[in-house]
């Protein structure tokens, strides 16, 4: 498949970030990494992520089969800290009125 992540996190865990995603994906722009990945390394990524992530981070996860199936996943995690990582799908670039 292939996947699209960009992340907003605090400026001094970017680096965090970078390194790990660099080990999955392409290195795109600043804090875009985008390739393609098996779902195993998808799901692995994912664990991964959860691990670094705090409250007030955002990533966003696009992934798509081919061309036509497209799907965006906002990743975020529970105010407290605890607990797996939340994926929130968006499907607003679904509509016309909304552009990725």
């Amino acid at each position: 498949m292939f996947m699209l992540v960009t992340y907003d996190v605090e400026a001094k865990r970017t680096n965090i970030f970078r390194k790990l995603l660099r080990r999955y994906l392409n290195h795109e722009q600043y804090s875009v990494f985008s390739g393609d990945i098996t779902e195993a390394a998808a799901i692995q990524l994912r664990r991964e992520l959860s691990g670094l992530m705090i409250p007030e981070d955002r990533i966003t996860e696009i992934t798509a089969a081919n061309r036509h199936n497209v799907n965006v996943v906002h990743l975020t995690k529970h105010a407290s800290g605890k607990g797996e990582i939340r994926r929130e799908e968006d499907r607003r670039h679904r509509s016309d009125f909304h552009v990725l």
